[in-house]
């Protein structure tokens, strides 16, 4: 079972720009649609601020240098898992 959570929201409010370390690509600005804790773990679903598409991406919130990181969630059964988790939140309720 999920858990809604708020907490970077509470901290960056409900927009925010993810700037890439590895400097590959430009800084993008997000949204963010929702957060929550499956299994222990946080996850953020963010939205692309400018995109015209209604994408959404899935991130896992780590602690680093004593504030919140946004990794990506490239393993499929974590992402299926959190979908799922997802999904029964919005579905049958917070």
């Amino acid at each position: 079972m999920a858990r809604k959570l708020n907490t970077l929201e509470n901290e960056w409010g409900q927009e925010l720009t993810l700037v890439d370390e590895e400097g590959v690509n430009q800084d993008s600005r997000y949204r963010i649609l929702r957060e929550l804790e499956v299994d222990g773990q946080h996850y953020a679903v963010l939205s692309a601020f400018e995109e015209r598409t209604p994408d959404a991406f899935i991130f896992r919130v780590s602690q680093k240098d004593g504030g919140p990181r946004l990794e990506h969630v490239d393993d499929e059964d974590e992402w299926d898992h959190v979908t799922d988790a997802l999904d029964e939140m919005l579905y049958l309720g917070d």
